[in-house]
């Protein structure tokens, strides 16, 4: 560390991006510079206890600005300004000069994206294609001829897939257009904060990080017969979230004449709450519990709420598994309504997305049905009324694909019957993940790896094993994740104390000023830690 008399500010060298910083006095006095230094150079103020790398998911760190960590656990807040190969990426910090950092790819962790309004040439896309190394995309299924696999996006054009490393193909022609598919904006939504927190929407999506809020809304065209779909993430641990379904309170999940639907830890529970006699009678419907490992596995999964208002009957599917049916036996209980609310009942970070209500056929799944196509030795097609049926995927056209089956033959089969195709186990391959590949989280709950070949203001030239080279553009970005498998820091190792210099330089007075005493704290506290390395002269 020294003391710059033409600047007034403080350098610090760092091993990481080799070379020396410089903090304004100005900054640190203000503490604006030591506060984000606080953010790129954590100070515990014991020996620091090993934390878990977290598992890299859809949720922004911040979401109103870049944030870049690094392998050594060091991270800051700023503007990304761009990447190259073979220089590194370069950075803005506000409180540092020179204003372009550059910092060797070899040193990244992560880099997250400040969320940015969708360009104008934005779509949904209703395909989405599951792939066998844990890629995802969504696209407009244009067909599949020759083992190939074509699909128009709005942000990488049209791409070519093998189909040998396809998992899982939802072609997303469902007859009928859905009765709703969002959310879009929280227009509409309404809201009930927890204090002075509450659901935040982001990129297709609400997100919670606080237990109480609820997020709700009203759907005059909710049907009799409704299958109501959505996806939950969630950051660590298990989900603690209450629904309430067919619902006229969308503050609450329990003070109004509805279903109560809850999934916490491995159980899922459903309760009956009804407006009788001026009061609210709830009863827990039968059975008590149903059993599933939300725990275990990737931190998301599909939901589908099912109700019959005819049968008086609520069933709960995830992943495509049937978890339960519940009757409804609450004798004298008004009609249901059609509101939907979600009760946030934790602080674990939780995400709802891809929010679908269509009308429901009756079907359920067979409790088999998940366990075959998981482990099919034919392509299996699971239809939206709940049947399927194995054998060969020869093609997919327009509106149609051809299907060879044992029992039935060569068969022709609407896309718009066609909920999921899940390929066979034994012709699936996972390509290998080429060195320098990082793993880029898209908007839309997507996934790519692949080398970044080049990233020029906002297209990004990427070389995918599952496509090959494709241009995407650089809005749909949220995260970047570099040195796939490169072990993580998490802390830094506390040194000796010595409080009263730091290296050949006295705390208390440099070049004859006196120093205010919170910044002679500060760098007493970062000395101690061994966070500031003094330049040898």
């Amino acid at each position: 560390m020294r003391l710059l008399d033409e600047t007034g500010g403080v350098a610090f060298y760092f091993p990481t991006m080799k070379r020396a910083l410089i903090f304004t006095l100005g900054g640190l006095l203000a503490g604006a510079a030591f506060g984000q230094l606080g953010g790129l150079l954590p100070v515990p103020t014991r020996p620091a206890r090993p934390v878990p790398t977290r598992p890299a998911s859809t949720f922004i760190a911040n979401g109103k600005t870049d944030q870049l960590q690094l392998i050594r656990g060091n991270s800051m807040l700023g503007k990304f300004l761009g990447f190259d190969p073979q220089r590194g990426l370069t950075w803005n910090h506000p409180d540092i000069k020179p204003d372009m950092l550059t910092i060797p790819a070899d040193r990244i962790s992560r880099l997250d994206f400040a969320i940015k309004p969708a360009p104008a040439n934005a779509k949904s896309h209703s395909g989405v294609i599951e792939f066998t190394n844990g890629d995802r995309l969504t696209g407009d299924i244009l067909g599949m001829t020759d083992n190939k696999l074509r699909v128009s996006t709005w942000y990488a054009g049209e791409l070519a897939v093998d189909r040998s490393s396809i998992r899982t193909l939802l072609p997303g022609m469902i007859s009928g257009a859905s009765l709703y598919s969002g959310p879009a904006t929280k227009k509409g939504w309404k809201e009930t904060k927890s204090g002075s927190l509450g659901w935040t929407f982001s990129d297709g999506g609400f997100e919670s990080a606080s237990s109480g809020p609820v997020i709700g809304r009203s759907f005059p065209k909710m049907p009799a017969k409704a299958r109501v779909e959505f996806d939950l993430e969630w950051q660590r641990g298990s989900p603690s979230i209450y629904i309430g379904f067919m619902t006229d309170n969308l503050t609450s999940y329990s003070s109004g004449n509805c279903y109560s639907i809850r999934l916490t830890g491995s159980s899922v529970y459903v309760y009956r709450y009804a407006k009788i006699n001026g009061g609210i009678r709830g009863q827990r419907l039968q059975p008590s519990s149903r059993s599933y490992s939300f725990g275990s596995g990737p931190k998301k999964v599909r939901i589908a709420l099912c109700h019959d208002a005819s049968k008086k009957k609520i069933a709960v599917i995830i992943n495509g598994k049937l978890v339960g049916e519940w009757p409804d036996t609450v004798p004298n209980a008004p009609p249901l309504s059609n509101g939907l609310n979600f009760s946030s009942r934790t602080s674990n970070p939780m995400r709802i997305s891809r929010l679908t209500i269509n009308q429901w056929s009756g079907n359920l799944p067979n409790s088999g049905s998940v366990t075959a196509a998981a482990g099919a030795k034919e392509d299996f097609v699971l239809f939206v009324n709940d049947d399927s049926i194995t054998g060969k995927l020869q093609s997919i056209g327009k509106d149609v694909m051809k299907f060879q089956s044992d029992g039935f033959g060569e068969v022709k089969i609407p896309l718009e019957k066609v909920g999921a195709i899940h390929f066979a186990r034994n012709t699936q391959v996972t390509p290998p993940t080429p060195a320098n590949s990082v793993r880029a989280t898209l908007a839309g709950s997507n996934r790519v790896t692949g080398i970044i070949k080049a990233w020029k203001g906002n297209q990004v030239t990427l070389t995918s094993p599952i496509f090959g080279e494709a241009t995407f553009d650089a809005s749909i970005f949220r995260r970047v994740e570099f040195n796939l498998g490169k072990p993580r820091s998490t802390s830094l190792s506390p040194a000796t104390r010595n409080i009263s210099k730091l290296g050949t330089i006295n705390l208390n007075q440099i070049n004859g000023r006196a120093l205010p005493p919170q910044v002679i704290d500060r760098l007493q506290q970062l000395q101690e830690q061994q966070l500031i390395i003094p330049r040898k002269r």
